[in-house]
């Protein structure tokens, strides 16, 4: 067979990235070793974000008020003053007979202490009678942005619920929780992290502030440290130059389950439909591998003749390096080398897969067409001389 490919090598470094379509025999493997002088850029740069992660500011542990959020102001004897409030776009409250009040960024503890401030320069109450009550009704949904290594960075909103749930929130009970409000639910909204992902240096950006997460117990199983968000925020997961397989399976932050594109136009099916390639046999858990897929999209089984050399199409997006990879694998050598990664790849979101028929089945293919046009022709002018 012709070489179709051949990887680069420099200083006994392999760089596959020069490839591009994978045949039969030859391994697809994600990770590519880098030339030594990116690998140590790679480890600079990584040294330079523990160096910062070092010297971040204290993490805001309590609920950070955004806007939208709704609470539930009351003042002991100050009832004239009460009032259930919703912080606006710009981030203020309003109460009666008081000036706007800044709410934004603050916990609950520093908006009592603002208001009483208040209170108090205004002369309306006297220092020691004062008594708050701030309880929220409701976490609004935040819009936050999402970026590096995910499938689908940018803005995305988190925390929505229907008006029916919070119809029934607000009816039944003061004090809420913003479960999703946190930046697994931001991870996951976006797509969920890349199989090339640092997830012990994810990072959120707040205004003049960064801080730093290692989110790698969502994996493992370890504490996993909980930052609530609000509106504006910024999260950032750093990329590497590896592709991480611990990380293609459904968790907190990532997908639970990817969509494939299959075609499977195989003899005696005319037709998808004909072939069952509904909805479940598209859809699968992250992580699947290629062979699984092909069993599921009817491209394994059949008579053992013709159907034994089928060949299967996969085309992938490398997140590495963010170009399309085409892998053509022989169903016998999914079969035999099932359990070797470089021969049955695991699939990403969006990728694609085709299957071909075998040689045999190309052959009746062939004779069929003969049989069904040639030989009906040549009766027909058969016919036509003995009439004459």
């Amino acid at each position: 067979m012709e070489e179709i490919c051949s990887p680069y090598i420099k200083d006994n470094d392999v760089n596959m990235f020069q490839c591009h379509f994978y045949p039969d025999n030859m391994p697809y493997l994600r990770n590519a070793h880098l030339q030594s002088e990116s690998n140590q850029l790679v480890y600079q740069h990584n040294q330079q974000r523990n160096l910062s992660n070092s010297h971040q500011p204290p993490l805001p542990l309590k609920h950070i008020l955004s806007t939208g959020d709704r609470l539930d102001i009351k003042i002991l004897n100050g009832e004239e003053f009460a009032a259930k409030v919703e912080i606006d776009t710009n981030g203020y409250i309003y109460l009666p007979f008081l000036d706007p009040i800044y709410a934004y960024g603050k916990d609950i503890k520093q908006l009592k202490r603002d208001i009483k401030k208040v209170l108090i320069d205004e002369k309306l109450m006297h220092a020691n009678n004062i008594r708050i009550s701030i309880n929220p009704l409701l976490w609004a949904p935040i819009e936050v942005t999402v970026s590096g290594a995910v499938f689908e960075p940018g803005q995305h909103q988190i925390n929505s619920r229907s008006e029916l749930d919070i119809i029934d929130d607000a009816s039944v009970h003061t004090g809420d929780h913003a479960s999703r409000r946190s930046i697994a639910q931001a991870l996951k909204s976006s797509g969920g992290v890349s199989p090339n992902a640092d997830v012990s240096q994810v990072t959120v950006t707040r205004g003049y502030h960064t801080y730093y997460f290692d989110l790698s117990g969502v994996i493992t199983g370890s504490p996993v440290p909980y930052f609530p968000l609000i509106k504006h925020d910024h999260v950032h997961v750093p990329e590497r130059y590896y592709f991480d397989e611990d990380l293609v399976r459904p968790s907190q932050i990532t997908v639970p389950g990817i969509r494939v594109f299959i075609s499977n136009l195989t003899v005696p099916a005319t037709s998808n439909s004909q072939s069952a390639l509904d909805t479940q046999a598209t859809r699968f858990p992250y992580g699947i591998r290629l062979l699984g897929a092909a069993i599921a999209g009817n491209c394994v089984g059949g008579a053992q003749s013709t159907n034994a050399s089928r060949y299967i199409l996969l085309t992938t997006k490398n997140p590495l390096t963010q170009e399309i990879d085409v892998i053509e694998r022989a169903i016998d050598t999914l079969i035999t080398h099932a359990w070797v990664p470089g021969m049955n790849p695991v699939l990403l979101p969006s990728d694609g897969i085709a299957c071909y028929d075998s040689r045999v089945t190309n052959f009746r293919e062939i004779v069929r067409t003969i049989t069904e046009v040639i030989i009906p022709a040549t009766l027909l002018d058969w016919i036509g001389n003995q009439t004459k």
